[in-house]
């Protein structure tokens, strides 16, 4: 049996505990519908700073789950197995995305909506690096590198004959046949590139120190201080005017659809270098963390089910019923339905991660169970 890496599940952990606080202010929060947290002419620094930590979620995501296909390639036998085994899981992936966790996102049976989501980023990247088993980490690190930039700049040129098959490097929607709208919100190959970025340095949760770890994190964001002070990120340019407060608001708001490189070097920098001081948090509270990212799947797809049903209970307690509620995009509230301030997100927040710990711990040991069985 592999052993577990527990750097991969505090990181996974702090990645969970996040993706909660996102979604929580994302269905719940009163301005989430009509006002873009990153939109600096109407938003707030408390909002916009919950919204740009969570920014971490996703480039971490999606880096470890490369980072772990690595370890899994190190430690098997036969190459071939694992090849078909991470091709698999991918696959499984993608079909567990555009099935449960679209009806966990929208609640709507005839699926009018599918959206594209990590998972299937994730599912989409297993499947190539399956393909491309035999490639060393160098060869990986060089593709890795190749893709962020040939993506980024693909994204910001936008070749004519290249516009069919814009969906695989930015978001975009399609009309299916039946009716369904098709949102692609991950493009595949733009990151592709993180996850294989991760593949190629997996080897550093084997061999580095936490010494290794800040170092490379702290070079990665002195790129992004670089690359995004002279606007060459692949973001819109940051602005000069305004308050200190406007000013760093702007500097640090990046884009993540597609990821950028300055939002792909700071949401990694800042991973290493939390990794570099996760000596310093204690044995208990890494233990905390890494209970949720020991089961970041069943804690992805659970999670959504579990915060529509409190959202259905607020939104009857005010006295709607269920014919106000459409279930489509987002599952919109009722246009009279009171949200909840920032503050009472954050408590919210709390609640469910507090009701999630011992959910998180007591499958994390059935599945030690089954799999000794």
């Amino acid at each position: 049996m592999i052993k577990r890496i527990e750097s991969i599940d505090f990181l996974r952990g702090i990645v969970v505990i996040l993706m909660l606080l996102d979604h929580a202010r994302d269905l719940f929060h009163i301005h989430s519908i009509d006002q873009s947290p990153t939109d600096l002419a109407a938003t707030t620094p408390p909002i916009f700073y919950t919204r740009i930590i969570t920014h971490l979620c996703a480039p971490i995501f999606v880096f470890l789950a490369g980072s772990s296909a690595f370890i899994l390639f190190q430690k098997s036998e036969d190459k071939k197995q694992f090849s078909q085994h991470i091709i698999r899981r991918g696959a499984w992936l993608i079909l567990l995305d555009l099935t449960l966790v679209n009806f966990g996102l929208f609640f709507d049976i005839r699926f009018g909506l599918v959206l594209v989501d990590v998972l299937s980023a994730i599912g989409f990247s297993m499947v190539i690096i399956g393909l491309l088993y035999r490639c060393s980490s160098k060869q990986m690190f060089i593709l890795a590198i190749g893709i962020i930039l040939v993506q980024q700049l693909l994204f910001v040129v936008q070749p004519t004959f290249l516009k069919p098959l814009s969906f695989l490097i930015s978001p975009n929607a399609f009309p299916l046949p039946n009716g369904t709208l098709l949102v692609v919100g991950y493009p595949p190959i733009s990151w592709l590139g993180i996850c294989l970025l991760g593949y190629s340095l997996g080897h550093y949760f084997l061999e580095k120190t936490n010494s290794d770890f800040g170092k490379l994190g702290l070079m990665l964001c002195l790129l992004f201080l670089v690359v995004r002070y002279f606007n060459i990120g692949g973001d819109s340019p940051w602005q000069i005017e305004g308050s200190w407060i406007k000013q760093g608001m702007s500097f640090l708001n990046v884009s993540k659809y597609p990821p950028s490189i300055s939002f792909t070097t700071l949401t990694i920098g800042i991973m290493f270098l939390i990794l570099s001081v996760s000596q310093y948090f204690g044995k208990k509270w890494i233990e905390i963390v890494s209970t949720f990212g020991r089961v970041p799947l069943f804690f992805f797809v659970s999670h959504w089910f579990v915060l529509h049903l409190i959202l259905f209970v607020l939104i009857f307690n005010q006295g709607f019923s269920l014919a106000d509620v459409e279930f489509g995009f987002q599952l919109s509230r009722p246009k009279s339905f009171i949200g909840l301030s920032l503050s009472q997100v954050y408590m919210l927040w709390v609640f469910v991660a507090l009701l999630y710990f011992p959910l998180c711990r007591f499958y994390y040991q059935w599945q030690q169970k089954r799999k000794n069985r």
